[in-house]
C-alpha cells in the first residue's frame, strides 16, 4: 500500500467523540482525572483518518493493523507539505465505512528517497 491515500475524518463526528471518550481512558492520558480535572490533551480529539484508495483497500488495512497491533503507512514527502508526523502523536485510525477503530500512536519516522514512512502501534482497539 505504497502509494495509498490517507483520508481524515471529521473530530467532532459522534462516532469519532464516542471512540476517543472511551480510548482516552484506555491510554491513560491523565494519571489521576479526578484531582487534576481533563487535561487539554485528552478534551479534543486527536485527528481520525483511514488508510486507502478505496473503502476495500482501507478495511483490509485496519484489519492488519488490529491483527498486528501495529501497522506503518508510505506517502510521497510532496503530500505532507512540509509537516511531517511527529513520533508520540496520538490517532484515530477509522475503517473503510470511516468507522473508530484505533487509537495509534506514531513510533517512529523515516524519510527516505522522497517518501516519508510512519511507523505505529496500536492503543487502544475498540470494538
Amino acid at each position: 500500500m505504497s502509494d495509498a491515500d490517507a483520508t481524515l475524518a471529521e473530530p467532532d463526528h459522534p462516532e469519532v467523540r464516542a471512540f476517543w471518550d472511551v480510548a482516552r481512558m484506555h491510554a491513560k492520558l491523565n494519571a489521576a482525572p479526578s484531582y487534576f480535572g481533563p487535561t487539554p490533551l485528552e478534551s479534543v480529539p486527536p485527528p481520525a483518518w483511514s488508510y486507502g484508495a478505496d473503502p476495500a483497500e482501507a478495511e483490509a488495512f485496519v484489519t492488519a493493523a488490529l491483527a498486528d497491533e501495529e501497522g506503518t503507512t508510505t506517502a510521497p514527502l510532496a503530500d505532507h507539505a512540509g509537516v511531517l508526523p511527529e513520533e508520540g502523536v496520538l490517532s484515530i485510525l477509522c475503517d473503510g465505512e470511516g468507522r473508530p477503530r484505533a487509537l495509534v500512536e506514531v513510533t517512529a519516522v523515516e524519510v527516505v528517497d522522497g517518501e516519508v514512512r510512519e511507523s505505529f502501534r496500536v492503543v487502544y482497539q475498540g470494538a
